[in-house]
């Protein structure tokens, strides 16, 4: 035909606005082995791609904050207000001596991400936690009304060291006061999931399926777009697949 070969773009265009959408996978299939022709059916495979690619992936979003609040409320269960042990109080005190020290320098520790630095400073965060082990009765009174939301068997330890070696502010007053979920986010790891990059993801995946997207491949995309009851897994799946082989590359 004249017309589609001249304009593909526009007549995928009309043909994906008048075509009514297909849920079947085995549909949605047949149309993406498309994807790799070069006429007008090309362009309409991406067409049905991006529209229900971006659909898709709203659902999957809300599934994955939908989840995210479940565990932040059944997790809140799990807190216990306490008083910092002796170890998070000597990692305390170290911390701020160290910062106190080297402020500026652990912040290109951090730029140069240099192993032999970190080291330096690692050692000496110890032998400071070490001095200090000596004040510890009179260090248990200065923080006896410092209470926050803990996780049972759980310490700050790693949390704190993070903070330092990052030099990123270590704000106590906010630990104290905080509330169940703000401890679970921010102390505890609990952050919500990530907002996917939809236009980034969708030319990844585009490169994908061109390179290396075989017949399962396409099935499982295929599966992702549908109607399908585990739709939303297979997306998940699918979007792991292609990260991880843009890590690979």
């Amino acid at each position: 035909m004249v017309i589609p070969s001249l304009f593909p773009r526009e007549v995928a265009g009309l043909v994906s606005y008048f075509r009514r959408k297909p849920e079947d996978p085995l549909e949605i299939a047949t149309i993406l082995s498309h994807l790799k022709d070069h006429g007008w059916q090309k362009f309409f495979a991406m067409e049905l791609l991006k529209g229900r690619f971006h659909e898709k992936l709203k659902e999957l979003e809300a599934r994955k904050c939908e989840e995210w609040a479940k565990q932040i409320e059944s997790q809140k269960e799990l807190l216990e207000k306490r008083k910092l042990t002796d170890d998070e109080i000597l990692h305390i005190e170290a911390g701020k001596e160290l910062k106190k020290r080297h402020g500026n320098l652990l912040k290109l520790v951090e730029a140069d991400k240099s192993i032999f630095q970190l080291n330096k400073y690692e050692e000496e965060f110890i032998r400071i936690r070490d001095e200090k082990r000596d004040q510890i009765h009179k260090l248990r009174d200065k923080y006896d009304d410092f209470k926050f939301w803990a996780l049972k068997n759980r310490n700050l330890l790693k949390y704190i060291k993070e903070r330092i070696f990052s030099n990123k502010k270590f704000q106590l007053s906010k630990i104290k006061d905080s509330s169940k979920e703000w401890a679970l986010i921010h102390l505890w790891g609990l952050e919500a999931p990530e907002r996917y990059q939809t236009n980034r993801l969708y030319e990844n995946l585009l490169l994908y399926m061109a390179i290396v997207g075989d017949e399962k491949a396409l099935l499982e995309l295929a599966i992702s777009l549908s109607s399908h009851e585990k739709s939303l897994d297979f997306l998940d799946k699918v979007i792991k697949k292609v990260e991880n082989w843009l890590a690979r590359s």
